[in-house]
């Protein structure tokens, strides 16, 4: 397989760590691709599923940035963007199901789509988990192991409620580092495999999708995540068709407050 390397998601942007309420915390970067290895082959048949990425899920708060404002939704907007869904005919899947369908053929609804969480902030659990209860939706939350239970991240009870309403954790490494810098395995294997022991000992079920820290990734950390169990891993590529191809590179939406945005992405 061609070495495939992938840094960032918007053109022009960096990584970029603020801290907040004195823990620092790391930013989705944009993303560009120096390779076309992970795009689909245009005879592949495709899926259309668009897989949303939300962050923090909580109210704007005096001196935001612009940057975090991006990678923030209000619970009232949040609320919104779950409506529209609802009245515009589109189901919730997980990528159990998404899986499923490129393996044995599973029917998919006539509209499917996957809600997925990065982070596990504690805002998702105090805003977005009332919310998508209120709807009956499932949703992904892609933990990193190694801040669960300090301040602004999910304490593991909360982690195992939400598990206990049919939500599904997914794993996002143990320190959300740049997996393609790391260069010594055995320290790539702790991220990648020790992280889903962690999190499936603390939930007790297994945990089979990983997201990309940053989006970050190459053609060993893909083999690395095919070798832990993984059944899916999901990037921050834009995009709302899925083949059975990427499912170790999966396509996504990154949701910001922007409602029109937001319509508009995901009827792409």
């Amino acid at each position: 397989m061609p070495s495939i390397k992938v840094k960032g998601i918007l053109p022009g942007f960096v990584i970029v760590v603020a801290v907040f309420a004195g823990y620092a915390y790391a930013q989705t970067p944009a993303i560009t691709t120096s390779s076309s290895a992970v795009s689909m082959s245009t005879s592949t048949p495709f899926t259309r599923v668009p897989i949303l990425i939300y962050h923090s899920v909580r109210p704007y708060y005096p001196g935001i940035t612009k940057l975090v404002k991006e990678y923030t939704v209000p619970p009232d907007i949040f609320d919104d963007q779950l409506k529209y869904l609802r009245d515009n005919g589109y189901t919730p899947i997980t990528l159990d199901d998404l899986t499923a369908h490129f393996n044995s053929n599973k029917l998919l609804p006539d509209r499917p789509v996957i809600i997925t969480f990065d982070d596990g902030w504690e805002n998702q659990y105090r805003y977005a988990f009332p919310i998508m209860k209120k709807y009956g939706y499932t949703g992904i939350f892609y933990i990193y192991s190694n801040p669960i239970d300090r301040k602004v991240f999910m304490k593991w009870d909360e982690v195992k409620t939400m598990v206990d309403a049919n939500m599904v954790i997914g794993d996002h490494t143990k320190s959300h580092p740049e997996l393609s810098k790391i260069k010594d395995d055995a320290t790539l294997r702790k991220e990648i495999e020790d992280s889903k022991k962690i999190i499936e000992a603390k939930i007790g079920k297994p945990v089979n999708d990983f997201a990309y820290p940053f989006g970050d990734f190459n053609s060993h950390t893909i083999e690395i995540v095919k070798q832990a169990g993984y059944q899916s891993a999901r990037t921050v590529f834009k995009g709302t068709h899925q083949t059975n191809d990427i499912v170790f590179t999966l396509h996504g939406i990154i949701v910001t407050g922007d409602f029109n945005r937001f319509v508009s992405l995901i009827n792409e």
